[in-house]
């Protein structure tokens, strides 16, 4: 299965924080999982360290080589599932990883309650 994940699990992962459910330590824990970065949650990430509005230091390729995971593009075809959304909330950067997620028949690893109302997989 191939996890999409959201930017806080990401730091959650890094950190192996206590946050992270027993479901979600399970599915990024299994070597048969593929794990999953999109470009807007690097993005996303860099921004809060740069902004100083997290306290998580580590660079965004070092986060990488602690959890392994691949850095994935966003497929061209993603514009077409971001405007059939229901209007759930207006985060531009969660509809684009809902979308992203949709139309790569992926999971997404959140906590985030707004993304778990759209019609997507998440753990």
């Amino acid at each position: 299965m191939q996890l999409l994940i959201d930017t806080h699990i990401l730091i959650w992962l890094v950190l192996n924080d206590r946050r992270l459910s027993a479901a979600q330590r399970d599915a990024l824990g299994n070597p048969d999982n593929a794990l999953i970065v999109n470009p807007l949650v690097a993005y996303e990430l860099t921004h809060l360290q740069r902004t100083r509005r997290i306290a998580f230091e580590e660079p965004i390729d070092r986060s990488q080589q602690l959890t392994g995971f691949a850095l994935v593009d966003l497929p061209q075809s993603v514009w077409r599932f971001v405007g059939r959304l229901p209007d759930v909330h207006r985060d531009p950067i969660d509809r684009l990883l809902v979308a992203h997620a949709l139309c790569e028949e992926m999971a997404v690893v959140t906590a985030d309650r707004n993304i778990r109302r759209y019609p997507v997989e998440c753990i």
